[in-house]
């Protein structure tokens, strides 16, 4: 068991981390951190859902006040800042095309951190819209298997595929 929490831990740190800088390493006499940042890691993965929710809605003034809350949350967690200042951006505006972009870069970070997550209490699922990012693509998470894009809402609700399950 402490070998996979190890393992987690690992895969936490490096996850936000920009590339370029290497993750501390961390020994079994660090378990109460090592339990602190999974913790917070759930946080970060509960206030991503609630952003994306919104976006599913076309709702930039919730997106803002969600995008807030994801901000306080991956600050909490160590070389996650470039992640922190892109949910900030998202926050500072209502203007939903800009929090979409905005969202598509903070999965790109926060999607590794939670594939860091073992055995988490449901599935977690990575989905993918083809469509997205000028025709190259991107990765949201969700905790239902049913497609519902955060990258165009209404206007293709079910764009896209689950391309992992994280259990």
């Amino acid at each position: 068991m402490k070998k996979y929490l190890f393992i987690s831990v690992i895969a936490l740190l490096s996850a936000c981390q920009p590339s370029g800088k290497k993750s501390e390493t961390i020994t079994d006499t660090k378990d109460a951190t090592s339990n602190a940042q999974l913790t917070d890691t759930a946080k970060v993965y509960n206030a991503y859902l609630k952003v994306k929710d919104h976006l599913v809605k076309t709702d930039g003034k919730a997106v803002q006040q969600s995008a807030d809350s994801l901000a306080q949350t991956l600050s909490a967690i160590k070389g996650c800042k470039e992640a922190e200042e892109l949910a900030t951006k998202m926050a500072a505006t209502n203007d939903i095309k800009s929090q979409r972009t905005l969202f598509l870069q903070v999965s790109q970070d926060v999607i590794p951190l939670v594939k860091g997550i073992k055995n988490p209490q449901s599935p977690i699922y990575v989905a993918y819209c083809p469509m997205t990012n000028e025709g190259k693509g991107g990765y949201w998470l969700s905790a239902q298997k049913e497609i519902k894009n955060p990258y165009y809402g209404d206007e293709m609700l079910e764009c896209g595929e689950v391309k992992e399950e994280i259990k």
